[in-house]
């Protein structure tokens, strides 16, 4: 090669790395330019230290559950040390053989009411997600409670027998006990059966349904009756309706198929009381099914744990009467708590503070002024009534000890009175009676008349007389009443036939009215920061130094050519 030749091939090969450098400077200009910005999202949070299953009132679970029944699942948190911020979740996901019945809550501070989590039900997908708001950034070591109810999913299990309640929080699985369910069986058929279950998103309405006939008998003059078994409450107008169709048992449940409204056809008569009604359907053939639905409205809000008791009777010639009682369970959900765990401590003293035995109180609850009982204070002056709902309550003394006065105004127990152990006391006082006494009393005179000597007169009065009046004690007429005797028959397939009483170690907050609430889930977007622009330095760089290096490559060739 010449040196003209070596020269070009130097002068070529600048020009090759300079149009190299310049393309890679390009492009990582580019590639900076196009880059994203990075979203953050709230973390999952292992907050749950304890799951576990128990009966609806948050007792032992010790029955075999049928296709309707449903039961509690019960779960601790604690979030200290977690460093758990608002937006971030925590997911409870139950078995594929369950199914949540409860809608979505909200779990609240017990004393200030404020919203610690978003509890957010998805049905579909088995999922309960919590979703933490500001409130756990602004206090130390939160924890509490929670409880939500669930069924068995018997459409995917079918078969009787144990089924064990394995539930995964977050991606961890936590062991929270088993059921035993009874399997679907053959549907029971009867001549009348009655089920209810409590509007989930207005848990003042009640909707029943008794089906007729579903065992296909012959029977002349038939009539239906129904009634109500709990106060202040009302049938809805116009809700009643007759539907004659077809009876089958399918895959676990009966389906009322072939269905017309004769509503219309059938005399339907409701007591002056508005707490029972009557229908006559007539004669009716093996070939004639009927169900008859409505619904009932509650004066008053009810709260989770509270039974409506309702029983329905058909009469016919020539057989014997047949009874069925229902009753229907309100469920809600909550951050904590329990029905009937719940306590009122009367200490019944005089106006000296020590305790009076003998004082009767009848306690009612405020709300549907159901009568819960009459107590008597025991020598200590106490009297305790258990297994109450949180609600308000009026106390009411109906007889004061002997000796002393009856309290006139009633005590009032209002829902915020109860404290963090579910218990209040109410201190109340007698004064004693007064008792008056009258005392007349005659007073002596004396005078005293001298004369010269010797005759001397003296005068005196009689002996004082004394008259004293004594007040008789008063009378103390007392009046018992017997308190009121309950007593509870479910036929299958009530929706809720568990009524045990055992007391719950869950408190709650969210009792009273039942809500349902639409939660969102809240996202914490952290934009991602402004870093320094190392493209657009970099490609100057790299033409700067192209730059020098083609001028250094063009002096040589010109010094070379001369």
């Amino acid at each position: 090669m010449n040196r003209n030749g070596k020269k070009l091939g130097i002068f070529s090969f600048l020009l090759f790395l300079l149009t190299a450098l310049f393309t890679l400077a390009s492009h990582n200009a580019s590639a900076e330019e196009t880059t994203p910005a990075v979203s953050v999202t709230g973390k999952f949070a292992d907050t749950i230290t304890i799951v576990n299953v128990t009966n609806n009132e948050g007792g032992n679970l010790n029955w075999d559950l049928e296709q309707w029944a449903t039961f509690r699942i019960n779960a601790t948190y604690d979030l200290a040390g977690k460093n758990v911020k608002a937006g971030d979740q925590t997911t409870v996901t139950v078995p594929d053989a369950l199914i949540i019945t409860s809608n979505s809550f909200e779990i609240r501070d017990i004393n200030t009411n404020e919203i610690i989590a978003h509890a957010t039900v998805d049905a579909e997908n088995k999922k309960l997600t919590l979703t933490y708001t500001n409130y756990v950034e602004t206090h130390s070591d939160t924890n509490g409670s929670f409880f939500f109810y669930a069924r068995i999913d018997f459409k995917k299990h079918p078969q009787q027998g144990e089924i064990p309640i394995e539930v995964t929080v977050n991606s961890v699985t936590k062991i929270a006990g088993k059921v035993t369910f009874k399997g679907i069986g053959d549907g029971d058929p009867r001549l009348l059966t009655k089920t209810s279950w409590v509007n989930s998103e207005n848990h003042k309405e009640v909707q029943y349904t008794i089906s007729v006939n579903r065992n296909k008998q012959n029977i002349k003059g038939v009539t239906i009756e129904d009634h109500l078994r709990f106060t202040n409450a009302s049938y809805v107008k116009d809700s009643i309706k007759v539907t004659k169709g077809k009876f089958s048992y399918e895959t676990g449940e009966w389906v009322f198929s072939n269905r017309v409204d004769v509503t219309d056809q059938y005399k339907i008569t409701i007591s002056e009381d508005g707490q029972s009604f009557v229908i006559d359907l007539g004669d009716i053939t093996d070939q004639d099914q009927y169900r008859i639905d409505y619904n009932v409205q509650l004066n008053y809000e009810p709260v989770d744990g509270e039974l409506l008791k309702n029983e329905a009777t058909l009469k016919g010639k020539e057989i014997e009467s047949k009874d069925v009682t229902n009753i229907a369970a309100v469920q809600v959900a909550g951050g904590s708590g329990v029905g009937y765990v719940y306590s009122i401590n009367i200490h019944k003293v005089d106006d000296a503070n020590q305790p009076l035995k003998g004082a009767k109180f009848r306690v009612v609850r405020q709300a549907n002024n159901q009568v819960i009982g009459e107590f008597e204070s025991d020598e200590n002056g106490s009297i305790a009534v258990n297994k109450l709902l949180k609600d308000k309550y009026i106390l009411t003394e109906i007889e004061a000890p002997s000796g002393h006065v009856i309290k006139d105004a009633d005590t009032v127990v209002n829902v915020e009175d109860f404290g963090t152990d579910h218990a209040v006391t109410k201190t109340i006082v007698n004064p004693k009676e007064e008792t008056t006494t009258t005392t007349t009393t005659t007073t002596t005179t004396t005078s005293t008349t001298t004369t010269e000597a010797p005759t001397t007169a003296t005068t005196t009065t009689e002996a004082p007389t004394t008259v004293t009046t004594t007040t008789e004690a008063p009378t103390t007429v007392t009046t018992t009443t017997e308190a009121p005797t309950t007593v509870t028959t479910t036929e299958a397939p009530t929706t809720v036939t568990t009524t045990t009483e055992a007391p719950t170690t869950v408190t709650t907050t969210t009792e009273g009215p039942s809500t349902v609430v639409t939660t969102e889930n809240t996202t914490t977007t952290e934009e991602k920061p402004e870093l320094p622009n190392t493209g657009t330095t970099n490609y100057n760089l790299l033409v700067v130094i192209a730059s020098v290096l083609l001028v250094g490559a063009y002096a040589i060739v010109r010094k070379e050519v001369k």
